[in-house]
């Protein structure tokens, strides 16, 4: 398995066979920071890959005892192999990413190879040490973090500094403090020393959370790094996961992953969940018996579900405590529409709107009048009533030619919807500049309604639809694969 790869990684791995156990004594001279490292060390990863042809390097952190890695996008590439401390090298699959904010997950697999005179792993073969995941309410500006990850693939290395910023987004202060948006407040801001390997690593706080992940730094401007905050990590990892859609089946419970509890934030109608009686409000406790700690916990377990499988979720419903047994609906993809007499390119409408307005998208009031027929998705489609503070509605079809589950996207500057089948599949909303955001669809080959809401407030008109199937890189739609019913004469 890819030779030079693999001596590289024998080369480090003396580097992880010393760890420390829960039973060795701590020295006397040993401090708390001392000690949140000792804790968190068994779960920082150093991850080697393989990736066009060449090899690469990173970092990562076990944030499941079932063997879930989460690291950077840019860090993942065609072949993985992670280092635990006190373990063998282990391959991992690439389970998910979320591009738009460079966001991976890996999977613990079996052992990597196997060289003579390798040394003793203690930890071979018990379930993988984990870091949980703080919250993002709870930081502070200012507070003690711990940067540890891999730089430069020759073993775990950590440095310390501090919060420096709590919401960067790359935007200039004095235009973000006349807007809103969901585009603000993206990253944290971290000034200890960081170098190429940290990527995907992991920010620790003194009581041992992780509170953000490592993406990048500003060459050239001293202390100055970046990390995705935990909300951002919690929120994703349901869509890195993609369970309902990806293996097909209906449960009909949405939780929050931002609180503490597993709580049922809502119970589809005429779902499995529905008919078994359970309530928005409710906590789920446990799962075939099996206690669940956190949503982090449920959102993994929900990964290892299939269609038609019976289970028994405990449940907590103010201070009464019951059990509701289910069994998960078999998904079957969105269909295609017919389209009598589809023709090349999508109608566009565009109108004024009154800049007064926060988000000119979260009303009913759309451009109306006659459409224009526009080749490719665009922010300056012909015929717009002004320079900016314009809206654009552009409606049609997707052409879908093999069945399968899609990456949709949008990349804009400002707002921006797309809906599929009337159905909001992903909002980015706001004013903000150019960025992207995903959703996914189970799409049937054929024709698939589409309708793109965008608006341009001041500044650059930017609008893109990207496509990908499964986790293969996004690639931009098409005019091919854009119609419209034909318009009459």
């Amino acid at each position: 398995m890819f030779k030079v790869l693999q001596i590289v990684v024998y080369l480090f791995v003396v580097c992880f066979t010393n760890v420390a156990t829960a039973d060795d004594p701590a020295p006397r001279h040993s401090t708390a920071i001392v000690q949140t490292i000792g804790k968190v060390q068994p779960a920082v990863a150093a991850v080697y890959v393989r990736k066009n042809g060449g090899q690469g390097a990173g970092s990562g952190s076990v944030i499941d005892p079932r063997g879930y890695v989460l690291t950077a996008k840019h860090v993942v590439g065609d072949a993985h192999v992670v280092l635990l401390a006190g373990r063998p090298p282990l391959q991992a699959q690439l389970i998910g990413t979320m591009p738009e904010y460079d966001l991976a997950l890996l999977k613990l697999g079996r052992k990597a190879f196997d060289r003579p005179a390798s040394p003793t792993y203690p930890l071979a073969g018990t379930p993988p040490a984990f870091i949980p995941l703080g919250r993002a309410d709870e930081i502070m500006l200012g507070e003690s973090i711990l940067n540890i990850g891999s730089p430069g693939g020759r073993g775990i290395v950590v440095t310390r500094g501090i919060i420096s910023s709590l919401g960067i987004s790359g935007g200039n202060a004095l235009s973000l403090a006349t807007q809103s948006s969901n585009g603000f407040n993206q990253f944290l801001q971290f000034d200890a020393a960081n170098n190429p390997g940290n990527s995907g690593g992991a920010l620790v706080n003194e009581i041992g959370q992780q509170i953000g992940l490592v993406t990048s730094s500003i060459r050239g401007e001293e202390g100055v790094h970046f990390a995705v905050p935990p909300d951002t990590i919690r929120q994703s990892i349901s869509e890195m996961l993609n369970s309902e859609l990806r293996h097909r089946y209906v449960s009909g419970i949405t939780v929050d992953p931002q609180l503490g509890l597993v709580t049922v934030t809502r119970v589809d109608a005429a779902s499995p969940a529905d008919k078994a009686g359970i309530k928005s409000g409710d906590v789920i406790v446990s799962i075939n018996g099996r206690p669940l700690r956190d949503p982090i916990d449920w959102e993994f377990t929900r990964f290892e579900l299939r269609p038609e499988q019976k289970i028994e979720l405990g449940l907590k419903r103010g201070a009464s405590e019951h059990s509701a047994a289910l069994t998960l609906a078999k998904r079957e993809p969105q269909p295609g529409v017919t389209v009598e007499d589809a023709a090349p390119g999508l109608l566009s409408r565009a109108a004024e709107y009154d800049p007064r307005m926060a988000d000119p998208l979260s009303d009913d009031v759309r451009p109306a009048g006659p459409p224009s027929v526009i080749a490719e998705v665009t922010a300056t489609p012909p015929n717009l009533p002004r320079d900016e503070h314009y809206e654009v509605l552009m409606e049609g079809y997707l052409k879908i030619d093999e069945p399968g589950l899609y990456r949709l996207a949008l990349k804009s500057d400002d707002g921006s919807k797309l809906f599929v089948h009337d159905r909001l599949t992903l909002d980015n909303g706001g004013n903000h500049a150019a960025q992207l955001r995903t959703g996914w669809a189970d799409l049937s080959a054929g024709l698939h309604p589409i309708r793109i809401e965008y608006y341009e407030d001041q500044g650059h008109e930017v609008l893109e639809l990207l496509m990908a199937k499964g986790d293969e890189d996004l690639r931009p739609v098409t005019s091919e694969e854009l119609l419209h019913a034909r318009l009459p004469e």
